[in-house]
């Protein structure tokens, strides 16, 4: 089982001026390029992110935030050396303070799984539905209609590098019962299905 044994912290700094949305929004179209080169260079995708203050309000999701800390976790000290944060977040200095690289500590909370949040919308998920068992396009919809809706995650404004279309990165993180090794997508989060965790303190 692969344990994250190393991370570093970067924490967003207050700007009078600036709203913590962009911060975010730069500091992870940057980070994504990072892991995303990583991992063509080195091969690595084992490198994870969570939100230390992140909350999600279950009921509204009008509080929902994620806070001013990101942890990133790796395998190794020479992976976090690899993804080398303080090259790609040299334009942030002024928004961002990254501390060095650390162990993890050993008095941890507990194990966290963080998501790439997506939502198919109802009417996408009624057609599937519809055609897989053959039903009507009404008795579909009111099938789904009874399913959880979509939830008011936190997320963060970006633009596709390939098209320079916007759009939303949507978080969601959850507790997990024990500790799950695997891999990240270039967000260092999880897919829908999977629950790969870090740690949390």
């Amino acid at each position: 089982m692969t344990h994250l044994t190393h991370y570093q912290e970067i924490t967003l700094l207050p700007e009078p001026d600036i709203s913590s949305y962009f911060i975010w929004s730069k500091l992870f179209t940057q980070l994504h390029i990072a892991l995303a080169d990583v991992k063509n260079s080195h091969s690595i995708n084992s490198i994870g992110v969570a939100f230390p203050d992140y909350y999600f309000d279950q009921k509204n999701g009008k509080s929902s935030k994620l806070g001013n800390k990101l942890r990133i976790f790796a395998p190794s000290q020479e992976d976090l050396t690899k993804l080398n944060l303080n090259k790609w977040l040299d334009r942030l200095i002024d928004y961002v303070h990254i501390k060095p690289i650390k162990n993890v500590p050993s008095n941890i909370k507990g194990y966290v799984s963080v998501h790439r949040y997506r939502f198919k919308p109802i009417e996408v998920q009624a057609q599937s539905l519809a055609k897989k068992l053959n039903i009507s396009l009404d008795d579909a919809m009111a099938t789904v209609a009874k399913r959880t809706p979509e939830k008011a995650v936190p997320y963060v404004r970006l633009t596709s590098e390939t098209n320079k279309a916007p759009y939303l990165l949507k978080v969601l993180q959850q507790p997990a019962d024990e500790p799950k090794s695997g891999l990240f997508n270039a967000y260092g989060m999880n897919g829908m299905r999977d629950n790969v965790t870090v740690p949390l303190w």
